[in-house]
């Protein structure tokens, strides 16, 4: 070996002793929690309101129209009820609108569009059951009985309660 190849040899030697050697990659694990609030409740809407179409007040009248009242729960459920309040203007028992004249206009619900199951007032629309998060469509039908009317523009709000 001539002198030039052992310093080129000594110098390789030498880096290659100061050059860390090649180590494989460390893993370190921890973990990650999840967690979540399921509220246990249902909710009521009022899908489609029972919107009465116009009356003509110089001949008797039996309007019919459907509503729709919607619950939804987070939880399925063997049973909820549905009741229906008497409204802002019952009296005796019977459901009125009113109107800005202060004239009243009757009305009744029921659970069939055959109108053979009349709700009164505080009384149940729907007692079954529910499963969860698919919204249940309880159908409402109204009927103004036959009568002369007041000519005006008439409402009424039914208090909706839910019970589960």
């Amino acid at each position: 070996m001539t002198t030039k190849s052992i310093k080129t040899a000594l110098a390789l030697s030498f880096v290659a002793a100061m050059t860390p050697p090649a180590m494989a990659a460390n893993t370190a694990t921890g973990n990650l929690s999840v967690a979540a609030v399921v509220a246990d409740t249902c909710i009521i809407a009022a899908g489609t309101p029972l919107s009465f179409a116009t009356i003509n007040t110089g001949a008797v009248s039996n309007q019919v129209t459907p509503g729709v009242v919607t619950v939804t729960c987070t939880a399925s459920r063997s049973s909820v009820t549905v009741s229906l309040g008497g409204g802002e203007n019952e009296s005796g028992g019977t459901r009125r609108m009113s109107s800005t004249g202060g004239d009243y206009l009757p009305y009744n619900v029921f659970t069939d569009s055959g109108h053979s199951s009349q709700v009164a007032v505080d009384g149940t629309l729907y007692d079954e059951g529910i499963t969860a998060a698919v919204p249940q469509l309880i159908p409402v039908y109204g009927q103004i009985p036959v009568g002369a009317y007041n000519a005006g523009v008439y409402s009424d709000t039914l208090l909706v309660t839910l019970t589960y």
